[in-house]
């Protein structure tokens, strides 16, 4: 006998056993900390009847939907699924909001609505920028779980103008003391940075979220809790926000993700309580609210000390076994597909880019493997395969004697990349990274623009990647897909955009004298 499904309903916690079950047992509910001191919440006497049990969802002020549970029957513990599965019941159940394209940019809706992109927003959010822990000149009091926090209304604000206008926004969540409009308060660092985190490393530029205590998780659910109850439903005014990408790209976690040196299953069980919680404070809300993991492209590659570079196909095998064991949950999918170089565009000509699971990258050439893989059995959730963005990807156009090939080589893997998402069916966003020219990014000039340090936004000459953003999903696409040909080769074009069949393992070419 176990526990295979907890169901979160308006007024109480449903618990479904694998049989008919007539009796009673003992549930514990704990705090739900990872890696961390454990304490007891509470004990209760649970009848069951045709294998379903039930207990009021709220004391006071907590909600038991953030609960781990496990039942004991003489002592013993029945095993099965510890945390919710589903909520059943929310302040708001539309539908996920419906858009006309997935074409996107990450910047301002003034800049983006002139090219197509006024569907989706993908703005940064930095949690030690919004919260404090203290009332202060210029914050405003949030209630939840039985602590008042106090919300900055600066970082407010400038959220909203990067979300108005838009008629969903995807918000990247992430955890930086130091960067991203931190307000750097000692206190609130120590609750919400990791214990492990390296603040000290040189490129440690973000650290994991602290799941290892209860102060930690109520203070990251509480940020989810207030993002999705203000933007998530029915504010057109202010702008919607209707997911969160957790973190980012943390395979790469020595510089985005930062828990020091660990193994992926140790890292992996405490973002899987990352992702769960935030889906668990934001469903509440909205029931239909997002929450994805980010990765870089390594899908199958080690690229650096394995304590802190993992590989993305890894992540979601961990993500996926967490998820059977603990309780399945409705997580998805945020992945960066950059060409293999981050300094060239053509993507095309990717070596360690091929269309097998067992793909060392997935980048603009082999995209689709990602849904191909996602749609094993045991990945799904309640039989749907899980959502997609590309919600942080680009084409560097250098500054060399090669530039203007580079540009016009981005032009036209702007366009094919974005055939080849909108032809994938779990697809819901591709944007580029970025918009404007950043001078501070690693030397490389990724921006539909270039950079004018005089001009507003620092918006400077467009390159010619801009007239392909404005082409696509518009009567202009054909003269936009005419020149990606040219510049790509048109066999070679047609056939990426129709990929072969995606299998398991590669065809094994080896022979007698070797691999050929």
């Amino acid at each position: 006998m176990r526990i295979t499904d907890i169901i979160v309903l308006k007024d109480d916690v449903q618990f479904v056993l694998d049989e008919a079950y007539e009796g009673n047992f003992t549930l514990i509910e704990e705090t739900p900390v990872i890696h961390g001191q454990t304490a007891g919440i509470s004990e209760m006497n649970v009848s069951f009847h045709d294998g379903a049990g039930y207990v009021p969802r709220f004391a006071g002020e907590h909600d038991r939907a953030f609960g781990r549970f496990y039942l004991l029957s003489d002592e013993k513990k029945i095993g099965g699924v510890r945390y919710a599965t589903e909520i059943q019941h929310s302040a708001c159940s539309e539908p996920y909001p419906t858009l006309s394209t997935i074409k996107s940019l990450n910047t301002s809706y003034e800049i983006a609505s002139p090219l197509g992109c006024d569907q989706q927003g993908r703005p940064d959010i930095n949690l030690p920028a919004f919260i404090s822990l203290r009332e202060q000149p210029g914050t405003f009091p949030y209630r939840f779980e039985g602590q008042t926090y106090y919300i900055f209304e600066d970082a407010v604000s400038e959220m909203e103008k990067s979300i108005k206008g838009y008629k969903v926004s995807t918000v990247v969540v992430l955890n930086s003391p130091l960067r991203f409009g931190s307000k750097r308060e000692e206190d609130m660092l120590k609750t919400c940075l990791h214990p492990k985190f390296e603040k000290d490393a040189p490129y440690a530029f973000i650290s994991a979220f602290n799941m290892t205590t209860v102060e930690g998780q109520r203070v990251f659910a509480a940020f989810l809790s207030f993002l999705s109850e203000k933007y998530a439903c029915g504010n057109e005014e202010t702008g919607r926000i209707n997911g969160a990408i957790i973190s980012n790209e943390i395979n790469l976690q020595y510089n985005w993700g930062n828990m020091g040196p660990v193994t992926p299953e140790y890292y992996m069980e405490e973002y899987t309580q990352a992702l769960r919680l935030a889906w668990i404070a934001s469903a509440r809300h909205f029931k239909n609210f997002r929450v994805y993991i980010s990765l870089a492209n390594n899908w199958n590659v080690d690229v650096g000390d394995p304590r802190y570079f993992f590989r993305g196909k890894e992540l979601i095998d961990l993500l996926g076994e967490n998820c059977e064991k603990d309780g399945n949950f409705p997580w998805h999918v945020a992945h960066h597909p950059y060409p293999e170089s981050f300094d060239h565009p053509d993507f095309w000509n990717d070596r360690h880019a091929t269309f097998d699971w067992t793909t060392r990258l997935i980048t603009y050439k082999n995209m689709e493997v990602l849904e191909k893989y996602l749609a094993k059995p045991n990945l799904l959730y309640k039989g749907v395969q899980r959502r997609i963005l590309f919600s942080e990807q680009g084409f560097n156009s250098g500054s060399g004697p090669l530039s203007a090939l580079m540009k016009k080589q981005a032009a036209a893997g702007y366009v094919l990349s974005f055939m080849k998402a909108r032809n994938m069916k779990t697809v819901d966003m591709i944007t580029h990274h970025s918009t404007i020219d950043n001078p501070h990014e690693f030397g490389l000039n990724l921006g539909i623009y270039e950079y004018d340090e005089n001009a507003p936004y620092h918006k400077g000459k467009a390159k010619p990647i801009e007239n392909m953003v404005r082409a696509m999903d518009t009567p202009y696409e054909g003269a936009a897909v005419e020149y990606a040909k040219q510049v790509i080769g048109e066999e070679l074009f047609d056939y990426l955009l129709n990929v072969p069949e995606i299998v398991e393992e590669p065809e094994d070419l080896s022979n007698e004298f070797g691999v050929v």
